[in-house]
């Protein structure tokens, strides 16, 4: 579990993996509640790529239409990454790094680019 700066709805997600199989991700509140689904369970590597190890680094993207929509939409400031290899139970597996997008400020203009 991760504590997010504040809480602001999450538009997109941007996964290094680093052998696991399987991601899923899940948002709260430090008010309390329980945990929604955010990202439902993806796979990061194929069957037999776990199982031969190969290309165990890799990103994967997680867009807007990606992530279940309503938790998407509320404030959250908590981050529970589930991740699983059921595939190959002897080597290491984890995430090299996680980044998260908040949903861009509705009230804010974008900013211009430099010419």
């Amino acid at each position: 579990v991760s504590q997010l700066g504040e809480s602001r709805p999450i538009h997109s997600l941007h996964i290094g993996n680093d052998g696991a199989a399987f991601v899923e991700v899940l948002v709260g509140s430090s008010a309390g509640g329980e945990f929604q689904v955010l990202l439902p369970s993806a796979a990061l590597m194929s069957p037999s790529e776990s199982r031969a190890g190969a290309e165990p680094r890799r990103v994967r993207r997680f867009g807007p239409d990606s992530l279940v929509k309503s938790p998407a939409q509320a404030s959250w400031d908590r981050l529970r990454v589930v991740l699983s290899q059921p595939y190959c139970q002897s080597r290491p597996f984890g995430l090299s790094f996680i980044r998260v997008f908040a949903a861009p400020e509705e009230d804010k203009a974008p900013a211009e680019a430099p010419v």
